[in-house]
This record gives structure tokens, C-alpha cells and sequence, in this order.
């Protein structure tokens, strides 16, 4: 009889035990499923705009490089400035290109040059990126049973940091992780591999005089290959 007890109460310990880890399973994938809906439908807010600013800043291999984007978009005109240096600011290379909706011209500055080729080509822009999209509610469902979400605060912001998350357009390094403000839905700081980007937005502040082009007059002319 005593027997029989003992079988009963660790049967019922080992059921409560199960119907613990399921409510604990389902606690945090609907938490998950919650909070990344909520960011992607704020993130979709942004995805017709066309007047931004996006600052970039990306430090990889222990800061040994750094590169810094800032791109400009108002309607059909972008202008986008890329700086890279290495070896602590030894080695430095700034490019710009402008579309003004009819050509692409670029211009491009290191320590002992500068040129410019006129209509190089298209170039493509650099849009407000959805870190969480997904293709349904479905996968967004599976993902947020293996994703891992918490809350910090970073540059005065309170933001959620998500990891294992796989998206569209998703971080697949290992350890990658992404900063998402709460309260706009975009990313403003990634972690993957050896870079650590972080971005500043601006929006409906972008005024015509950001896409005067340099005087070519001080560029060594480059004709397209």
C-alpha cells in the first residue's frame, strides 16, 4: 500500500513538474509572439517614408576599422557618404554618391586623391530595415518560441535586445543580437561577429541643399569603364 503511495505522489509530482515547463513554454512564447508583433507593426510606419536620415556607425575587429554611412533621401533624390577608416584613422577613404533622379555621380576622396566619375551607374538605397520581419504570423510564431528577449536601456533609450530570432532579414552570425527601440520598433544597435553597428534616424528633415555636389572643378575626372 505504502508502495502504491509513493508511485502516486511521484506520478503527481513529475505531472505538476510537466504542467509547469508547459506553462513556462507558453508564457514565454507568447510574450515573445506579443512583443515582436508590436515592434513590426511600429516598424511598418516607417516603410513609406521618403524623406530620412540614417547614421550608421560600424566598429569591427576590436575598432581597428570603423565605417560611417549617412544616407539622405528626399523623394527621387539620395545622397549617401561612406567613411572608412583603418588602423587608427592611418588609412582613411570617404566616397559620396549623389542621385539626383536623373544619374548617379560619384565622388571619392582618399589621403592623396580625389576623383569623381560622372552618371556611375545606379545606386541602390539604403531603406529603414524591419530586423523582425517575417513572411507570415505563422513563422513569427516559431520564432518567438526560440527567440530570447529582454529589456536594457542604451544612449537614453529603453529598448528590447533580441537573439535568435530568425527573420528575412535577420542577424544569423552566432551570438548576433539586435537593439530595437521600444517605442518606434527600429533598430539602433546590431552585434554580429566582430561589428557592432550602431544607427540614428532622422525623419522629414532632409532639405534640398544636402544634394549639392562638390565643386568637380577640385576631382580628378574618371571616365566609366
Amino acid at each position: 500500500m505504502e508502495k502504491k503511495n509513493t508511485v502516486k505522489k511521484v506520478l503527481k509530482i513529475i505531472l505538476i513538474i510537466i504542467v509547469a515547463l508547459i506553462l513556462i513554454f507558453a508564457i514565454h512564447t507568447i510574450r515573445n509572439y506579443v512583443i515582436i508583433t508590436n515592434l513590426q507593426n511600429k516598424n511598418s510606419n516607417y516603410q513609406n517614408i521618403t524623406n530620412y536620415h540614417i547614421k550608421s556607425v560600424a566598429n569591427s575587429n576590436n575598432g581597428a576599422t570603423k565605417v560611417i554611412v549617412n544616407y539622405y533621401k528626399k523623394d527621387n533624390k539620395q545622397y549617401i557618404c561612406v567613411e572608412r577608416t583603418m588602423n587608427g584613422e592611418k588609412e582613411k577613404v570617404k566616397v559620396s554618391m549623389y542621385d539626383n533622379g536623373e544619374r548617379v555621380d560619384m565622388f571619392t576622396e582618399t589621403s592623396d586623391s580625389k576623383t569623381a566619375k560622372l552618371n556611375s551607374g545606379e545606386m541602390l538605397p539604403l531603406n529603414i530595415s524591419n530586423y523582425l520581419e517575417t513572411a507570415s504570423k505563422w513563422q513569427t510564431f516559431l520564432e518567438s518560441i526560440v527567440a530570447k528577449i529582454k529589456t536594457t536601456n542604451f544612449n537614453g533609450k529603453e529598448c528590447y535586445v533580441v537573439r535568435d530570432f530568425l527573420s528575412l532579414t535577420s542577424l544569423t552570425y552566432e551570438g548576433a543580437e539586435v537593439y530595437i527601440d521600444k517605442e518606434t520598433g527600429l533598430a539602433i544597435k546590431t552585434t554580429e561577429a566582430e561589428t557592432v553597428t550602431e544607427k540614428e534616424y532622422e525623419f522629414d528633415k532632409v532639405e534640398d541643399s544636402i544634394f549639392t555636389e562638390p565643386d568637380i572643378s577640385q576631382y580628378k575626372l574618371q571616365e566609366n569603364e
